[in-house]
C-alpha cells in the first residue's frame, strides 16, 4: 500500500512539473516596425537552404531557416504545371514577440502552350531573429 502511494505521489509530482514548465504566450499583431529583407537570387541562396527547398518542393511549405547572422524565411507553392509565376513579398514586419510574413502568389500572365513543370519558391533574407515567423494568408 505505501508503495502504490508513494508512485501516485512520484507522478503527480512529475506532471506537476511537466505542466509548470509549460508557457502559452499570446502573439502580439501591434506592429512595431517595417523589418528590412532582401529577396536572396537563386544563386545566392545558401546551400542548407537549398536543401530545404529541394527537400519540400512538391508540396506547398513554409519554414524558416536560421544561422548565426540571418534568418531566412522560405515560402514554396508546390509544382506547377507551367513556368512563370511570380511571387511578391506583401508585408514584413515585427512585433513584440513575432514576425508577420505576407507573400503573394501570381500566375503567368498567359499561360505556357508547353506545359514546363516549375517549383515557385521565394526566399527572404532578414537580421537574425529567435522570434517566432507567421506567415499571413
Amino acid at each position: 500500500m505505501k508503495k502504490n502511494v508513494m508512485i501516485l505521489l512520484l507522478v503527480i509530482v512529475l506532471v506537476s512539473a511537466a505542466v509548470m514548465g509549460c508557457k502559452i504566450q499570446k502573439i502580439s499583431e501591434n506592429k512595431t516596425r517595417d523589418i528590412d529583407f532582401t529577396v536572396v537570387a537563386e544563386n545566392e541562396i545558401p546551400q542548407e537552404v537549398n536543401q530545404i527547398v529541394e527537400e519540400r518542393k512538391e508540396k506547398e511549405f513554409k519554414v524558416t531557416y536560421s544561422d548565426q547572422q540571418y534568418t531566412y524565411i522560405i515560402v514554396g507553392y508546390g509544382k506547377q504545371k507551367y513556368n512563370g509565376y511570380s511571387i511578391q513579398v506583401k508585408s514584413i514586419y515585427e512585433t513584440e514577440n513575432a514576425i508577420f510574413v505576407k507573400t503573394e502568389f501570381r500566375g503567368p500572365k498567359e499561360p505556357n502552350s508547353q506545359e514546363i513543370a516549375s517549383f515557385p519558391y521565394i526566399v527572404i533574407k532578414i537580421e537574425y531573429s529567435d522570434k517566432n515567423v507567421i506567415f499571413d494568408e
